[in-house]
C-alpha cells in the first residue's frame, strides 16, 4: 500500500485540467467549429491545435477577426456554454487521472487545479473530483499561461512552496507557465512531443504515475524560492 507522509509536505500537485485531467479538447473543437460555421468562415485543425492550451481570447479574437459575430467575451461564453454542458452530462476523465488524484489526496499531498479554462468548466472538475485546496482559473488571474502567475497563484492558497511541488502538464503553455513559477513539470506528451523548456518527467499517461513516486519526488530536497520574472508576460 501506498504510504503516507508523517509531517505535512512542503510542496503539493498541481494539475492543469484540459488535456492532463481531462479530455474535453474535442468538445471545445466542435464549439468553436460550430461558432465559425454559423457566421460561414473556416475554422480548421490546424487554427485549433495551434490555440490548444493558450488564454482564451487567443482562439476567440481569430474567430471575431474572421466575422463571428458578437464581442470576445460572448464568444467565449457560447463556447463555455456548450462545452460545459458537455462535461455536465458526461466527466471525460482521462486514463489514471481520478485514482491518481484521490490516491494522492489520501496520502496528504495538497493539490490545485490550474486551468487557462472558464471558472465553470474547473468548478466543475473540482467538484467532481472533491481533492482540490485551491482552483485557479481564467477568472483568478490577470495574466494566465504562460505567465508564472497561475501557478505562483496557486501555490499560494495552498501554501506550499513551488519549487519543492510538482506540475502535471501537457501544454507548451502550461509548462512554460510552470517551469517560469519554478516548478519542476512532469508532462504529458500526447499532444505537444516538446514542451519548450526543461521538464523533470515526461508520460505518456497519468497511469505511469503512482502515489509512492508523487511523494518520492515531494519530499526531494530542493533549495530556494520561487519567483515570477520581472515583466514576464
Amino acid at each position: 500500500m501506498p504510504h503516507t507522509s508523517p509531517t505535512p509536505l512542503p510542496g503539493g500537485a498541481l494539475f492543469d485540467l484540459d488535456g492532463t485531467l481531462i479530455d474535453s479538447e474535442p468538445q471545445w473543437q466542435i464549439a468553436q467549429t460550430r461558432l465559425a460555421e454559423n457566421a460561414g468562415v473556416t475554422w480548421m485543425e490546424a487554427d485549433f491545435r495551434a490555440t490548444i492550451g493558450q488564454p482564451m481570447p487567443r482562439w476567440a479574437s481569430i474567430l471575431s477577426d474572421r466575422g463571428v459575430p458578437g464581442t470576445i467575451e460572448e464568444i467565449i461564453g457560447d463556447a463555455v456554454e456548450f462545452v460545459t454542458e458537455q462535461i455536465r452530462t458526461r466527466m471525460p476523465w482521462l486514463p489514471g487521472a481520478r485514482e491518481l488524484l484521490t490516491s494522492v489526496a489520501a496520502a496528504g499531498v495538497p493539490c490545485a487545479l490550474v486551468t487557462n479554462n472558464a471558472a465553470a468548466s474547473a468548478t466543475l472538475v473540482a467538484e467532481a473530483a472533491g481533492v482540490f485546496g485551491a482552483v485557479v482559473s481564467s477568472a483568478d488571474v490577470t495574466d494566465p499561461k504562460p505567465h508564472p502567475e497561475p501557478y505562483l497563484r496557486a501555490a499560494d492558497q495552498l501554501g506550499v512552496d513551488p519549487r519543492r511541488s510538482i506540475a502535471f502538464e501537457d501544454s507548451t503553455a502550461g509548462a512554460t507557465s510552470a517551469h517560469r513559477a519554478g516548478m519542476p513539470v512532469w508532462f504529458l506528451a500526447g499532444h505537444t512531443s516538446d514542451p519548450q523548456v526543461p521538464v523533470a518527467r515526461r508520460l505518456t499517461s497519468l497511469t505511469e504515475v503512482s502515489v509512492d513516486d508523487v511523494l518520492a519526488a515531494l519530499l526531494e530536497d530542493r533549495s530556494g524560492t520561487a519567483t515570477a520574472v520581472p515583466g514576464d508576460r
